[in-house]
């Protein structure tokens, strides 16, 4: 057992514990895991819109009282919330893959 550990710990083991990771995700199943991360996408979209509306809302009354962080803050984290789907498929196409 301790020779296992002290494998899993040296950076070949970790690699092909990757690699077999990888290789399992590579199967027929993986239509299924992708149409499973679109609905799962569509029900955390259409939960978080309202709660960034009043985030938005209260950041923008923080503002009003002179706090710019938080304002900035949940700007950020809106424009990265709901535009996330086309910032992963600009760097996709960026790279080429």
């Amino acid at each position: 057992m301790n020779k296992f550990k002290k494998f899993v710990r040296s950076p070949i083991g970790q690699c092909l514990l990757v690699l077999v990771l990888l290789g399992s995700m590579t199967t027929t199943a993986w239509a299924d895991l992708e149409s499973g991360m679109h609905d799962l996408q569509a029900k955390i979209l259409s939960i978080s819109t309202p709660l960034a509306i009043i985030f938005l809302i209260i950041a923008a009354w923080q503002k009003a009282m002179g706090n710019n962080t938080l304002f900035f803050a949940a700007l950020v984290g809106t424009v990265i919330m709901f535009a996330a789907p086309q910032i992963v498929d600009f760097i996709r196409i960026s790279f080429g893959s």
